[in-house]
């Protein structure tokens, strides 16, 4: 049987391919992009997979590029931004797929911000508006501050602005007039929450909902929100980690949200778990990656599972971290034209067998420094447990140099 991807993330083509072929099913790649993917199939993963060119955000044409797929027997979600065309893909080929309703919600920060707030899950409700139409004055009035304000779909740390006081509501409004596209087509102001910031890699099947583990994440000073490292798993206290199991259970199962991955990010505050999003999917970066070395799984089988509309195995293995893995963004110190790393060489014999993941390659453009679209790699290190793995990635990172060249961006 065939098995199609659309869409997939920066890494981890590789493992899928290798899930399915272990399944002994063929991959296929729906793809408007191919060089997105040009880490993993110049690592080999092409050889493994067949890919299809197509407008992945036009149904129709998914739908008729699916068709063509000899014995398709299911269609695999794993994005943000082709979520709701893969969805809908599905249901039209009467395949396997989630609640569109449910992916929806969660792909929408200021309804679901909303939701929790009105089932006592989050302490205020969001407020939508159109920074375009928005009266200052009005808005100004209706803000508790401080706030964050940001895309109500939006990802990698883009259009986020911080708001402290009321004086600092005009400049952000300026700048987010200025923002190319915001995808959501509206921003949302929400509670400003003080504490660290954590992520919950979940999986649910059928109402229950397991959690795979648990990330560490650090980010750039404010007023910026900037992820720069994560570490996993976070070794949480036993009673800790059922109450976290518990909330997020009891979340996703009020959303509809009854089986697939999520990646929910949370920040323990002083008065306990605050939801900050929610997202429909496994983490991005290497979080696939960082599953598969301190577990000892393919995380990528569950997708297999998912696809076909059976239980994943990955429900019922025995869990058990073996190491630690880390991470790190490495950042463009100024925006222009990527040239080239230096000091690769220095990661030879470093502990934690450090490796480094290009995002870039020369020429391509550094259009921010201040969110993720100034990441031009991801250093990926391992140690016997999280926070060795964070100093292990940390120490490397140090060794290298990023070189960027003045130009159009």
């Amino acid at each position: 049987m065939a098995i199609a991807v659309i869409e997939t993330l920066n890494f981890g083509l590789g493992h899928l391919a290798d899930a399915a072929r272990k399944r002994g099913h063929e991959l296929h790649l729906l793809t408007t992009d191919r060089s997105f993917y040009r880490y993993e199939l110049q690592a080999g993963s092409g050889s493994k997979i067949k890919i299809t060119d197509v407008n992945t955000s036009d149904v129709r044409a998914l739908v008729t590029a699916l068709r063509a797929i000899p014995d398709l027997a299911g269609v695999i979600r794993m994005t943000d931004l082709w979520s709701m065309p893969a969805l809908a893909a599905a249901k039209e080929l009467s395949l396997p797929h989630q609640s569109a309703e449910a992916v929806a919600l969660l792909r929408d920060k200021g309804r679901l911000r909303d939701h929790l707030h009105a089932r006592g899950f989050s302490r205020a409700p969001s407020i939508v508006f159109d920074p375009h139409a928005a009266d200052p004055d009005t808005l100004m009035r209706q803000l508790s501050y401080p706030c964050v304000v940001k895309d109500v779909a939006g990802s990698s740390s883009q259009n986020v602005w911080l708001v402290k006081t009321s004086t600092d509501l005009a400049p952000v409004l300026d700048a987010a007039r200025q923002v190319e596209e915001v995808r959501g087509g509206a921003l949302t102001a929400e509670p400003y929450f003080v504490g660290p910031l954590y992520s919950a890699e979940t999986l649910s099947w059928d109402g229950e909902t397991r959690i795979l583990g648990v990330s560490s994440r650090s980010l750039s000073p404010e007023p910026h929100f900037r992820e720069d490292s994560v570490s996993f798993p976070v070794a949480f206290p036993e009673a800790d980690a059922k109450e976290l199991t518990d909330w997020l259970s009891s979340i996703l199962a009020s959303a509809g949200y009854s089986e697939g991955f999520t990646h929910s990010e949370f920040i323990i505050t002083a008065d306990g778990f605050e939801i900050v999003e929610i997202n429909p999917r496994l983490g991005g970066a290497l979080i696939g990656e960082s599953i598969h070395q301190a577990l000892g799984i393919n995380v990528h089988e569950a997708f297999i599972d998912l696809a076909l509309g059976q239980r994943p195995a990955l429900m019922d293995m025995h869990l058990d971290p073996r190491s630690g893995a880390a991470q790190v963004l490495v950042y463009a110190h100024e925006t222009g034209l990527f040239d080239r790393f230096t000091g690769e060489d220095l990661l030879a014999g470093h502990p934690g067998e450090p490796k480094l993941y290009p995002l870039k390659r020369h020429g391509d453009p550094v259009p921010s420094t201040t969110d993720q679209r100034g990441a031009v790699a991801v250093l990926f290190a391992a140690g016997a447990t999280a926070e060795l793995a964070l100093h292990n990635v940390m120490s490397a990172v140090g060794k290298l140099g990023v070189h960027v060249q003045s130009g159009d961006q």
